[in-house]
């Protein structure tokens, strides 16, 4: 058990690496993750509609995105061209095996502020000027998991 977290922790730190410099991540991490996560949450007997609900929850705000930007500018917005990568898709689809849709929620939320505090303190020593949503998100997640597993609070992830 510890081995695969240590792999997850592992896959999270290259993606957030592989963001922060390049902003893009290969797509073999966020399947790492995923994979990884669905062995080390195997116990959970409802997983795969935990996975479903979690992932429903994503397209739902997704779309939403979608519909509000495309009214907001009066015609049809793809949002990888403009506001979300690919990248960020697949990372986010990636964990959805890690939590209750409860605590994916909250995940969500608080990768995205995570997200704008470490953009807008890192503005002046960042190169490119697009956000690694999919990097700062693999570092919070990172911070969570450690978070879980070293202290006795209440956990956030399945793990």
């Amino acid at each position: 058990m510890y081995l695969a977290v240590t792999g997850l922790l592992l896959c999270l730190a290259v993606l957030f690496f592989q963001d922060w410099r390049h902003r893009k991540i290969h797509i073999g991490l966020p399947m790492a993750v995923f994979l990884i996560s669905i062995f080390v949450v195997c116990k959970t007997p409802e997983l795969m509609r935990t996975i479903a609900l979690n992932a429903a929850f994503f397209i739902i705000i997704l779309s939403l995105l979608v519909v509000y930007m495309s009214i907001k500018n009066k015609q049809f917005s793809n949002p990888f061209r403009n506001y979300f990568g690919l990248g960020d898709l697949l990372f986010y689809l990636a964990v959805t095996p890690l939590f209750v849709l409860r605590n994916y929620v909250l995940f969500f939320i608080l990768s995205m502020f995570f997200a704008i505090i470490l953009q807008l303190g890192l503005r002046k020593k960042m190169q490119h000027q697009t956000v690694p949503l999919a990097g700062f998100s693999a570092l919070f997640l990172i911070l969570v998991i450690l978070k879980d597993q070293l202290l006795d609070f209440q956990k956030m992830t399945l793990l």
